[in-house]
């Protein structure tokens, strides 16, 4: 029988992997780089309990993009958006011109260079690596 005893010294920590950055470029000309739970829209804000790393406000006066239009999650290195029941929907454009149109609260996997429209506005998902995204962010509106 295997016996447990408390380690001696310290236990070495594992690094961690940094992958590449995921940046939205948004079609205001803003350039976001995100990690974590984001929730993007005119004026987003969590639903109770729920946790979130970032928000990004759209600036929309035509109001075509909801309060919280949408949330984004990134973990490790790979996107996914899920519609927050908005009321014009998401639309995903693959590099090979393939559309998706997102249903609501279905999470859905983004490949580097899709382009996601929200109303009239939207953004397109890239990775950099973690030199190229250094000291380049834009302030989060």
């Amino acid at each position: 029988m295997t016996r447990l005893r408390p380690a001696r010294g310290k236990v070495p920590e594992v690094p961690h992997a940094a992958g590449p950055t995921v940046v939205l470029d948004l079609t205001d000309g803003r350039r976001m780089p995100v990690s974590g739970s984001v929730l993007i829209g005119r004026n987003p804000s969590p639903r109770a309990g729920e946790h979130v790393d970032q928000l990004i406000t759209i600036e929309d006066p035509a109001r075509s993009v909801s309060k919280t239009h949408l949330a984004v999650g990134v973990e490790r290195g790979t996107v996914w958006i899920k519609d927050r029941d908005s009321t014009n929907g998401t639309v995903v454009t693959l590099d090979d011109g393939q559309q998706i149109l997102c249903a609501p609260d279905q999470q859905v996997r983004l490949p580097a260079g899709a382009s996601v429209a929200i109303g009239d506005h939207g953004f397109t998902v890239r990775l950099e690596d973690a030199d190229d995204a250094a000291g380049t962010a834009a302030p989060t509106g």
